[in-house]
């Protein structure tokens, strides 16, 4: 039985991959598909061929294998290189609180009217902070000025994220 973050990037990264298809992602997800484009569609054509298609596949491979470590280095308690039932429960229990702490944070954060859920005055409240820390990321991280992060930007972004949550 594979970990709960394993199928997780697992499904991250078949779907993610998936999105850069010309007829899946179109009109779904076009943050995502866009930003799939302009990590990988290295001849600019507006959807990725077989090659930039591998490459993207190995970047998420390569994600999801650190995410592996990352999640045996957290609990693996008794060090096999695998999580067993109890390390795989452990784990589980602390990904429920942890969402239950974030999502009770997030909604003392946007939830103004206190009903414990998000109208649409509330949701776009929520969009709009994104779109701020989108733009305030590409400020800091876009070293090379074109706009966007590329892979060592957004590995540098990833590190600096990874060190705050130590």
């Amino acid at each position: 039985m594979k970990t709960m973050a394993f199928i997780a990037g697992l499904a991250l990264a078949a779907g993610t991959v998936a999105f850069a298809n010309d007829e899946l992602g179109r009109g779904r997800h076009p943050e995502a598909r866009q930003r799939m484009l302009e990590r990988f569609d290295a001849n600019n054509d507006g959807q990725l061929d077989d090659q930039e298609k591998a490459q993207a596949k190995a970047a998420f491979e390569a994600q999801k294998a650190e995410r592996k470590g990352r999640m045996l280095e957290r609990y693996d308690t008794n060090k096999d290189g695998q999580l067993d039932e109890q390390e795989k429960e452990a784990a589980k229990a602390q990904f429920r609180e942890r969402h239950k702490e974030r999502k009770a944070e997030f909604l003392k954060k946007y939830d103004t009217n206190g009903d414990g859920k998000l109208d649409e005055t509330e949701r776009a409240a929520v969009e709009s902070a994104r779109a701020a820390r989108r733009a305030e990321a590409l400020r800091r991280y876009d070293t090379n000025g074109d706009g966007k992060l590329d892979e060592a930007e957004r590995e540098a972004l990833r590190q600096e994220k990874r060190n705050r949550e130590k």
